[in-house]
């Protein structure tokens, strides 16, 4: 089974650029490109634009 290169969560492609300890996690909010270095920073910041409209800093 080949696992896909992008993941969606609440609607948002989640990208996962480089590998091991230099890996960047991709998606974009409001028309702009946010990162971070765990997919859980970038999840919380999906959660809080849906749930509360606040743009991650």
């Amino acid at each position: 089974m080949i696992k896909p290169k992008n993941n969606v969560y609440r609607g948002y492609a989640i990208e996962k650029a480089g590998h091991g300890k230099r890996a960047v996690f991709r998606t974009i909010i409001n028309e702009k490109e946010w990162s971070a270095i765990t997919e859980s920073e970038v999840k919380a910041a999906i959660d809080v634009w849906i749930d509360e409209g606040v743009e991650p800093q």
